[in-house]
């Protein structure tokens, strides 16, 4: 583990002495194969270069960036792929239409390329020399190619102890909630994307201050994401406003010594289409924003989400860069609206507790444990306990 910090320690110090040039690195996202080192090791990893070598607007940030990511990932799903119904344990079956052997597990194959411009709008009060507005245009690529679960035959706990299927158990060939696993599987993407980015924060690790607003609006129309078997049909809306302020910071001979900040997240997402693909059940899925829950579960149409953080950060460990930061939560969601894909519809509220401790390198990478009691709800991948903890490492540029 220790080889592991220092290793993505040095991999983030190098790509960060980029940015001085009018190329850069642009790093935001990554992901794990739980059956694969326990998920320790990342198996998927997305980031590309920026080029701000002219601008549009003179004073102001023009970044043309050129993304790329690939990877080899597992999911984990909890729709009823025929009829859209929550997919419960056999200890839940009610008898109508969930299906008797837990969540739909297998592996994924994924690449993914995209390319940007980010075109920067009045200057900033609280940063000079940065942007006060960013506005982004994309266009997003996307394949997939899903297959049976390399542990497939292997008993894992998902509420009870179940046998992991085949794909094509799981799915078949023609799911009408999974448009992306038709056919062979295969799944070739186009998304577009418009984004605002109002910025208005500080964030030095240390401290956090200040409003951060943003707006995305994707689009995937069928005519473009229908080249394979695989299919996707969607649009989603997404605002997210960020309101952070430093309660307190002692500091020594010029060193931090200590800081607790107060940080609250407030998310509106609407995610609808004849044919929404897994990828972006899992970014609006309100599971995945409510800490504690499964990715993948309540997949509602519309979810708002409040999550709320008191961050207590240490002194730099060793080096620069490099803190341990304790998070205690509350996270508060509701979902409404038909599950995707379905003319399932559910209510639902869900909230939660607990703590984060982590190591925090230049706030680019965060690697820790969690622990979550859930108020309302159940997590569908750890069973019908009001507790649930994990490892967390992702990538938060």
């Amino acid at each position: 583990m220790k080889k592991l910090i220092v290793l993505l320690f040095v991999i983030v110090a190098a790509l960060s002495s980029l940015s001085a040039s009018d190329w850069h690195f642009w790093g935001k996202d990554l992901d794990q194969h739980p059956e694969i080192l326990l998920g320790f090791c990342p198996t998927y990893l997305y980031g590309g270069v920026g080029y701000r070598g002219f601008e549009i607007l003179p004073g102001h940030t023009t970044d043309i960036q050129l993304m790329a990511g690939a990877g080899y990932v597992q999911r984990k799903l909890f729709q009823d792929p025929d009829t859209g119904r929550p997919l419960h344990s056999p200890e839940n079956f009610d008898g109508e239409t969930e299906l008797p052997y837990g969540p739909i597990i297998y592996d994924l194959v994924q690449v993914d390329w995209a390319l940007k411009l980010v075109q920067g709008f009045w200057d900033s009060p609280v940063e000079p020399g940065d942007d006060l507005l960013n506005i982004t245009i994309a266009y997003e690529g996307k394949f997939e190619g899903a297959m049976d679960s390399m542990k497939t035959g292997a008993w894992r706990q998902n509420w009870d102890y179940l046998p992991i299927q085949t794909l094509d158990t799981y799915v078949g060939h023609d799911s009408t909630v999974y448009p992306d696993l038709k056919g062979n599987h295969q799944y070739l993407g186009t998304n577009f994307n418009l984004g605002f980015e109002l910025d208005l924060m500080t964030d030095d690790v240390e401290t956090n201050d200040g409003f951060l607003l943003n707006l995305d609006i994707d689009w995937a129309p069928l005519a473009l994401n229908s080249a394979l078997d695989g299919e996707a049909d969607f649009y989603s809306i997404v605002f997210n406003a960020v309101g952070a302020k430093t309660l307190y910071q002692y500091e020594a001979n010029g060193r931090h010594w200590f800081s607790i900040s107060l940080v609250d997240r407030f998310n509106i997402n609407w995610t609808s289409g004849d044919k929404v693909p897994v990828y972006a059940q899992k970014q609006g899925s309100l599971g995945r924003k409510v800490r504690g829950y499964a990715s993948y579960s309540y997949n509602s149409e519309l979810t708002i989400v409040n999550n709320l953080d008191l961050r207590f950060t240490s002194p730099a460990i060793g080096v620069d860069g490099l803190y341990i930061r304790l998070n205690l939560f509350f996270d508060m969601g509701y979902g409404a609206g038909n599950f995707y894909n379905s003319e399932y519809k559910q209510n639902q509220f869900i909230a939660s507790t607990g703590a984060q401790i982590s190591f925090t390198v230049f706030d680019f990478i965060d690697l820790g444990y969690q622990v979550a009691y859930l108020i309302n709800g159940v997590n569908y991948a750890k069973g019908p306990s009001h507790f649930s903890s994990s490892f967390f490492f992702f990538l938060d540029f």
